[in-house]
């Protein structure tokens, strides 16, 4: 069966195809000549969208600051150039706009003579985000994007408070508020707020890994909750999700917008109550930033980070 499977090309390319990781090859050009089904499930391109063109035309990648791997700094041309094995965790940008962790590995494609032929690349989600249905705790899901509703997003903080004293091990919360939305809605209507709220809800799901939770909060906000009490990782992680937010893209009626967020966080300890937590990552809800930029500002336990 398996010298079978080898001296058959299209039952190879059909389990290849159905690989449940990402698998894509690009020539010396880097022009794409493979995509099989597990890349099509992450980046959202479809193979015959892509096929032939250059890799730029499906693949976005930036780092956690939001800047682009493009050029020398991308690792498929690093491997072409230098010819070695290259591998990074970076965020993709999704045919629908939002932005998704992934680890990128790649390694040179040798001809005769040693000569550089192209490059295969293997990309998985770095957090495999496991849809909220069956455990009780996502019983309850918000209609618009799919996440664990306010009640229970607020029911969740509630029950880590109440584990504060029991455990002494603290966590972090991060809000998340979309800036703009009023404007927008009232210029363009109930329903054009939905693709801002569903992008940025799923580039943030799909940038946290599974031992954090995320969930909606007030209107046109999101609540993270960190399994670390770090204050510096709290804060990074603060900050990683304002520059993503700002690096994905918004596509309404043929026009595309990015999105704007201001994001606050702390580190709840034990002694720390909710009101308090509460009160130090709620943040004005006057202005709206002018440019999707991230600036972060951490003092003490809590900041707030604008992007």
């Amino acid at each position: 069966m398996f010298s079978n499977l080898l001296e058959n090309p299209k039952l190879f390319r059909h389990l290849v195809e159905d690989l449940p990781v990402g698998i894509y090859i690009v020539d010396q050009d880097r022009r794409i000549r493979f995509w099989n089904r597990g890349v099509e499930r992450i980046t959202g391109y479809l193979s015959h969208e892509v096929v032939g063109h250059v890799l730029e035309d499906a693949v976005q990648i930036c780092d956690r600051r939001g800047n682009q791997l493009i050029g020398e700094y991308c690792p498929v041309t690093m491997t072409l150039n230098l010819r070695k094995s290259q591998q990074c965790t970076a965020f993709s940008l999704h045919k629908s706009g939002h932005r998704t962790a992934v680890r990128i590995r790649t390694r040179p494609i040798l001809e005769y003579g040693d000569n550089i032929g192209g490059a295969t690349v293997l990309v998985e989600e770095a957090f495999a985000y496991r849809e909220a249905t069956e455990p009780p705790m996502y019983g309850c899901l918000d209609a618009t994007t799919g996440i664990p509703s306010s009640r229970l997003t607020r029911a969740v903080l509630t029950e880590c408070m109440a584990g504060l004293e029991a455990t002494r091990h603290g966590f972090g919360v991060v809000r998340i508020r979309i800036l703009g939305l009023e404007e927008f809605r009232a210029k363009h209507g109930p329903q054009s707020v939905v693709p801002f709220l569903r992008t940025a809800a799923h580039t943030l799901r799909h940038s946290l890994g599974e031992e954090n939770f995320l969930g909606c909060w007030e209107e046109h906000e999101f609540l993270a909750v960190l399994s670390s009490a770090s204050p510096a990782m709290v804060a990074m992680t603060a900050e990683v999700l304002s520059n993503l937010l700002s690096h994905s893209e918004v596509f309404w009626w043929g026009d595309h917008f990015t999105i704007e967020a201001e994001v606050t966080y702390t580190v709840a300890a034990a002694g720390d109550n909710l009101e308090t937590i509460l009160g130090e990552i709620k943040a004005p809800r006057t202005g709206c930033a002018a440019k999707a930029a991230a600036a972060g500002d951490n003092n003490g336990d809590s900041g707030r980070s604008r992007g």
